[in-house]
């Protein structure tokens, strides 16, 4: 088998990480190449260091011209990929297990079209200003566990031909659900995800306003998917359960107190339960 590791960036230095999975693909004696596609960034600095990833062994670096995003960037790595499998990596990821490459092969041997492996996250909290996204994560990876049956586009492992039957949603130009959607059109075609333990640690060092801007963006992405999305996602669910008993207003109403929970999330100790609320209530304001 040929596997083809493609990874999306954007502004990110990820040579590290293509130099941990090159180690680890030659180990294995696999037959590989490793793509990474610079999504229309203007960072020099990371740039200039991802240049190196070209004097890596079957490995490639190129810096697109125009920013395509986040599904779009994803859909071109695999036409240009010559492998049977694809391997799928963030940018922003660090590689924390030694049989990493090993145990993607394995499950690919054993026959599974689609595999995920999670991801992981420091036990140690960040500056106070990156909290909010590092709270967030780690209370829901103690939840759920490394192991969930939702696709994950952060870590995963597809069939190419399982993978170009579908592709990611182009449509979606903004950020967020874009594996979600994959994972539901897949599963229409009986596809389903195969959950391993073989996590990859992501850096949750993004400042908490940056955040939480991404995190309404992602509400107004699945409010314009809402038909799609709403009956296979908790937010969804609870929208739907809402509306239905004529309480979403009650919700939407209660929004007013949004500069004040803005003022917690954005603090040093933010509160979990404030931010679903904040989420929920963001979304039904959405109409």
């Amino acid at each position: 088998m040929m596997l083809s590791v493609l990874i999306p960036t954007y502004e990110c230095t990820c040579y590290k990480l293509v130099e941990d999975i090159h180690a680890q693909l030659d180990a294995c004696a696999a037959d590989y190449e490793i793509i990474v596609f610079e999504d229309g960034g203007h960072n020099q600095v990371s740039h200039i260091a991802n240049l190196k990833i070209n004097e890596l062994s079957h490995c490639r670096y190129e810096r697109r011209a125009d920013n395509v995003g986040r599904s779009a960037i994803r859909n071109r790595l695999a036409e240009e990929a010559k492998g049977e499998w694809l391997l799928f990596v963030d940018a922003d990821a660090k590689v924390v297990r030694e049989d990493f490459i090993h145990q993607y092969i394995k499950a690919a041997k054993e026959g599974h079209l689609l595999v995920c492996g999670g991801i992981t996250h420091t036990e140690k909290s960040p500056a106070p200003s990156c909290v909010l996204r590092w709270k967030y994560d780690r209370e829901y990876e103690l939840r759920v566990g490394l192991v969930s049956t939702q696709l994950s586009a952060f870590n995963f492992l597809v069939h190419r031909e399982t993978f170009l039957s579908v592709r990611f949603d182009e449509a979606l130009t903004t950020y967020g659900w874009e594996d979600v959607i994959l994972g539901l059109r897949l599963q229409e075609k009986g596809v389903t995800v195969y959950s391993i333990n073989n996590p990859l640690l992501h850096d949750d060092t993004e400042e908490s306003g940056r955040f939480l801007e991404k995190t309404e963006e992602s509400l107004r992405t699945h409010h314009t998917h809402a038909a799609l999305l709403e009956p296979h996602t908790r937010l969804g669910q609870t929208a739907m359960r809402l509306r239905k008993n004529h309480a979403a207003w009650v919700v939407r109403c209660s929004f007013f107190l949004r500069p004040l929970v803005r003022r917690n999330l954005l603090g040093k100790n933010p509160n979990l339960k404030l931010f679903a609320y904040y989420k929920l209530a963001y979304y039904l304001s959405l109409g």
